[in-house]
């Protein structure tokens, strides 16, 4: 589980430790010129923003090997030499096997499938981890289509629904 990179058809989503996702943030100039390629800065919303710092403050508490866990991988698309977006998870799997995945990708990157690649890669991914059972989306808003086409692409189904939002699961052993 310590693959710092996750190649895809098209993409190869690679790890940023926490260094590299302080770079992202606060100057990402400089994560560019350590990786060699172009990054979006449409991504890092005020939203993102409030993840990759709560991400840092979790990453300070874990050890290295679990990072994967903790941080984002930054989704770049290899004929572009681009990195578009984001993906991750909110932690290492919980008590009942579950980890809840998050993604964000920039707007003129979005309808080319690349987000749905990442996720099924990413879940993959995860599923290499024997402690790792399920994997969630949690209150997606329901106004936000593009996230649930994805996440009804890649297997997920609707376990529960609130006012605004529904949130999706995805079982191990349904992946096989």
């Amino acid at each position: 589980m310590s693959t710092s990179i996750v190649k895809t058809e098209r993409l190869d989503l690679i790890l940023l430790n926490d260094i590299q996702l302080r770079q992202y943030l606060e100057h990402p100039s400089l994560l560019e010129q350590e990786i060699g390629i172009q990054t979006s800065r449409n991504v890092v919303t005020e939203n993102v923003q409030r993840a990759i710092s709560m991400k840092l403050s979790k990453m300070a508490l874990v050890k290295k090997d679990q990072f994967g866990w903790y941080t984002y991988w930054l989704l770049t698309i290899r004929s572009l030499r681009f990195g578009a977006g984001l993906v991750g998870f909110k932690g290492f799997p919980d008590q009942n096997g579950e980890v809840e995945i998050g993604y964000g990708i920039d707007p003129d990157c979005q309808h080319k499938g690349y987000m749905t690649e990442a996720v099924q890669a990413m879940i993959a991914w995860a599923f290499e981890e024997p402690s790792c059972c399920f994997v969630t989306a949690r209150k997606v808003k329901k106004w936000n289509l593009a996230s649930q086409r994805i996440l009804i692409k890649v297997g997920m189904r609707i376990y529960e629904e609130s006012e605004d939002g529904y949130s999706f699961r995805l079982e191990r052993d349904s992946t096989r």
